[in-house]
């Protein structure tokens, strides 16, 4: 099933903070995160100014039913960085509707705009739908540990 043709798809600029806003009530949401407080309008407004992290989203009747963070990693190999897709969610009724493939085009497209040399993501390898989400995209999987450490 595609996406309405009602969805717009478009990166946040520092216009847009009610947007962010509603992205991260999507995540919120759709990871079954438990109940936070978004961080002050500063500190987005600060990530919406930066150059090197993306939002994009997909927009219907004014609600946010997709979107993406990306950030751009400078390299000690290249003047050209890579783009670490951090967190991708869509709204389940809107689902398997193209929504997420569309998200991450529109990411591709940002990373050739700036050059970037490739983009990646992480999935937790118990979450088959992500799992098998990224392997439709047709991203080159590779198999990698995580390691994380608390600070």
């Amino acid at each position: 099933m595609h996406a309405p043709e009602t969805v717009h798809y478009r990166t946040l600029s520092p216009d847009d903070l009610g947007l962010l806003r509603g992205l991260i009530r999507l995540y919120a949401e759709e990871f079954e995160m438990p109940p936070f407080r978004q961080p002050d309008d500063a500190h987005l407004g600060s990530l919406l100014r930066s150059a090197t992290t993306f939002f994009l989203v997909a927009v219907h009747e004014g609600a946010v039913v997709g979107g993406l963070t990306a950030h751009l990693l400078p390299s000690v190999y290249s003047t050209a960085g890579e783009v670490y897709l951090y967190d991708l969610a869509v709204a389940a009724p809107f689902q398997r509707r193209g929504i997420g493939t569309r998200l991450i085009t529109e990411l591709r497209s940002v990373c050739t705009s700036i050059g970037a040399a490739e983009m990646f993501v992480q999935a937790d390898i118990a979450d088959d739908h992500a799992v098998a989400f990224y392997r439709a995209t047709n991203g080159a999987e590779e198999q990698v540990l995580h390691f994380s450490y608390p600070t």
